[in-house]
């Protein structure tokens, strides 16, 4: 039982001193948007028409959007990193919106409407160091359409429809806003 303690310390001991001396690159790990098989992947499909209520009674056609390039972020408002995402998101409208580029959030909330309208009306973001409401339309998905769009679970999730209306990127997980700065100016 010595023997077995004294090895143990000895590994834990080399692995410290290794660490010490050898600073191991876990961001790939950690930032999803590393790696060449990262969150935001290829690929090739048309849009599908769909027309969906907005959360403030009106209602879009996704396809009124071609020529501009457009992000479809599915997310709920029970989900954190989807939470998190909003201010990436509402700084990316205001940068790209006047070069021709919009966010519809689409909800997949199961709690229902109410909770996304609540959501929607109270919650404040900061952007450029002022508490802002969400400055993108937020559509209420629905089982049908979400898999039609291409919402395949797992959020958050978006996808990037370039000026064609061809839907060219999905983006699985938290992405990093410089990493879908990157990707929408490809495309604008």
């Amino acid at each position: 039982m010595k023997k077995v303690l004294i090895t143990l310390a000895l590994l834990g001991l080399g692995a410290a001193i290794a660490f010490h001396y050898y600073d191991p690159d876990f961001s790939s790990l950690v930032d999803a948007s590393s790696g060449d098989n990262g969150p935001i992947a290829d690929i090739d499909r048309p849009l599908p028409h769909a027309v969906l209520p907005l959360a403030d009674g009106n209602w879009v056609d996704l396809s009124s959007y071609k020529g501009q390039v457009v992000l479809i972020s599915f997310w709920t408002t029970w989900c954190p990193g989807c939470v998190d995402e909003v201010p990436t998101l509402m700084h990316l409208q205001d940068e790209f919106g006047p070069k021709g580029f919009t966010v519809v959030g689409v909800a997949v909330d199961d709690q229902g409407d109410e909770s996304v309208e609540s959501f929607i009306s109270k919650e404040r973001f900061n952007l450029s160091g002022t508490p802002s409401a969400i400055n993108y339309q937020i559509a209420m998905g629905n089982d049908d359409v979400n898999r039609e769009l291409g919402f395949e679970g797992g959020l958050p999730m978006g996808i990037l429809v370039n000026r064609d209306g061809k839907e060219v990127k999905i983006i699985r997980g938290t992405v990093s806003e410089a990493a879908l700065s990157k990707a929408i100016r490809k495309l604008l």
